[in-house]
This record gives structure tokens, C-alpha cells and sequence, in this order.
């Protein structure tokens, strides 16, 4: 039987438990996304509090993106000694770390080389190669960097999850027409860096289960995307959603939205399955693993708050994350959670 504090592996990866830490924007970065000391203490931190995985925060791979201030970048080879600096500390705390590889929009390079934003329909096959490609050479510095793996961002109105939304994409072409077709650039993403990286670098997703907006992704795409999705090879998939950080979450009362859609994918591939969104409570984790065979739990803003909580849970103290999600974090300087800013 499944159990959260037993040690597994992810691609021949050892994890010490069940345990990630969902990427969450922290806007901590130095000028032009350099890593700083703040972002490698944070990640110490996650470490030191017993999560088997860290996935980092969002992390700009295409140097023809849009601005996003504090977002961290790995964009060109002179990031990645920033970066090896973060891998470096977690490993020396025994967790492993992933690095979420993401575009803010599908910007893409002009004539002269410049950055330019096009709408999914309107986008080349030139231009979904050169999005493969940043993803493939973003791979390459992230496995220089020590990271363990990589996790392709697909969720959450950025730039690939408008690539496999009808809302969106509306061609007609090998990329487009159906949920299948839809999915075509992220396979050509994970074959373009699997052919480039060594084979114990674990490649993983976060997807949208639904776009939760008429015309949207539906649960039905989401299953085809992700059945698609495990037979090209991809490590894990991690089950998400458009408007994500929903308020007033209550332990035992409205946890985990979107289990249900996470246990139709379980029941579809073999692929492992983390589950993130409003886990607040360890006797809902168990029972999503020990139960319902989820392979992992995902924790985003119960760790904003309190970044030893699994270590707390490991020591016997079930009490829930004192996190109530009232989002607070949303608005503070770098994403921090107000009861820590308080002192509490």
C-alpha cells in the first residue's frame, strides 16, 4: 500500500516522500531574472522542511518572452551558475529539485531575431519549432544547473496552455482540430529534450484539467492531452486548473478541487499523478494516496506559511496548515504569507 512518508522514485530519482512543492510565484528575482540569495534561502527552506520534490517557481526558458518583474529566467547560459546555486542547496538538504520551464505567451522570434507575440492560430510550424527549441536548450542548462528534472508548464493562461485550449487554438492543421492534435507541440517539446538530456532527468507536466470559461478546455480534453501525453513517455503529470487559488479553503470541508478530475486521469494511465489545490489537511492527503492511489500531494500556499509543515506532519503534529487560503499572499512584497510577515 501506498503511504506519504515512504520513500519512492520518479525516473530512478530517489524521493524521500510523497511530498511536493507545487511551483509558486515568489517575483523574487534580481535584474533580468538573476537568482538571488533570498531565492536560494527559500528553497533551502522547503528542503530543510521535509519535501521530497521541489518544483520551482516559475521560470522564464524563451529569451523572446514578455516582461514578467521578479520572474526567474534560464535564458542563456550565464544563468545557470545562479541556478546550480539553488540545486546545490536543496540537494545538501536531501530533497530533490525540478525546475518549471515556462513562457508568459507565445512570443516568438521576428526577422531580427526580436521578440513578438502571435496568436496561436496565427503561429508558423518555424515558429512551434523555435518554441520546442527554447524549451529543449532550456533543458540542457537545467541539467548543468544539478536540477533532477524539469516540469513543462501547461496550465494557468500561459503561453502552452492556449496551445492545447480550443478557446485558443483554433487551426486546422496537425496542430490543431481536435484534443489530440492540440497536444501535438507538447509532445514535440518532450522529444525535443529527451533527445538532448541524460536519462536519469525526470520530465514532468502541469496541465490544466479544465479552463473552467465556456468553449474552454473540458475534462474530456484534459484526459485525451494527458493519454497523449503518457504514451509519448512523459515521468509525471500534475493535475491543475484555471483559476486556481481559490479562497476560503477549510480543512476537511472543501479540500482538494480537483480530486475528481485527477482520479478519472489515475484510472486512465500509468503515469504517476500529483494532485495539487487546496490540501490543507494530513488525514486528506492520506486518504488521497493511501485511498484513492494518487502517486503524490502537491503544496503551494500551505507552505507560503508555514515551510515546515511536512516536517511537523512527519513529527506526529497532524494539526492542519494554518493556511485558510485568504490570499493575502497575492498582494505582500515577494508572495509572502501575512501570518509570517506578522511574526506569527
Amino acid at each position: 500500500m501506498k503511504t506519504l512518508f515512504t520513500a519512492t522514485a520518479l525516473r530512478g530519482i530517489p524521493l524521500k516522500n510523497r511530498f511536493f512543492r507545487s511551483a509558486t510565484w515568489l517575483g523574487m528575482a534580481g535584474p533580468d531574472g538573476r537568482v538571488t540569495k533570498d531565492i536560494v534561502d527559500v528553497y533551502r527552506d522547503y528542503a530543510a522542511g521535509q519535501a521530497g520534490g521541489i518544483i520551482t517557481g516559475f521560470t522564464s526558458v524563451s529569451p523572446y518572452d514578455g516582461e514578467l518583474p521578479g520572474a526567474v529566467r534560464l535564458t542563456h547560459d550565464s544563468y545557470v551558475e545562479g541556478h546550480r546555486r539553488i540545486t546545490e542547496a536543496v540537494h545538501s538538504e536531501g530533497s530533490r529539485i525540478f525546475l518549471q520551464a515556462a513562457m508568459l505567451d507565445t512570443y516568438v522570434p521576428d526577422e531580427l531575431g526580436r521578440g513578438v507575440l502571435k496568436p496561436v492560430t496565427e503561429l508558423s510550424r518555424e515558429d512551434l519549432r523555435s518554441i520546442a527549441d527554447v524549451y529543449r536548450d532550456a533543458a540542457i542548462r537545467a541539467e548543468q544547473a544539478g536540477y533532477d528534472g524539469l516540469q513543462i508548464h501547461a496550465a494557468h493562461h500561459f503561453a502552452l496552455s492556449k496551445c492545447i485550449s480550443p478557446l485558443y487554438n483554433h487551426r486546422h492543421d496537425e496542430y490543431g482540430g481536435c484534443a489530440e492534435k492540440r497536444a501535438r507541440l507538447l509532445v514535440d517539446i518532450h522529444e525535443a529534450i529527451r533527445q538532448t538530456v541524460g536519462r536519469q532527468f525526470a520530465m514532468l507536466i502541469k496541465i490544466n484539467c479544465s479552463d473552467f470559461i465556456d468553449g474552454g478546455l473540458t475534462i474530456d480534453d484534459f484526459l485525451t492531452a494527458c493519454k497523449v501525453l503518457a504514451r509519448a513517455g512523459i515521468d509525471a503529470i500534475e493535475v491543475s486548473g484555471n483559476y486556481t487559488s481559490r479562497p476560503n479553503i477549510r480543512a476537511g470541508v472543501n479540500e482538494a478541487y480537483f480530486r475528481e478530475a485527477a482520479l478519472k486521469l489515475k484510472a486512465l494511465v500509468s503515469v504517476p499523478v500529483i494532485l495539487v489545490g487546496g490540501l490543507r489537511s494530513l488525514e486528506t492527503v492520506n486518504a488521497l494516496v493511501e485511498r484513492d492511489g494518487i502517486d503524490y500531494v502537491s503544496l503551494s500556499r500551505p507552505l507560503l506559511s508555514e515551510p515546515d509543515l511536512i516536517a511537523r506532519w512527519l513529527s506526529g503534529d497532524s494539526r492542519p496548515s494554518r493556511c485558510v487560503s485568504c490570499n493575502s499572499c497575492y498582494h505582500t512584497p515577494c508572495h509572502k504569507c501575512v501570518l509570517r510577515l506578522r511574526g506569527a
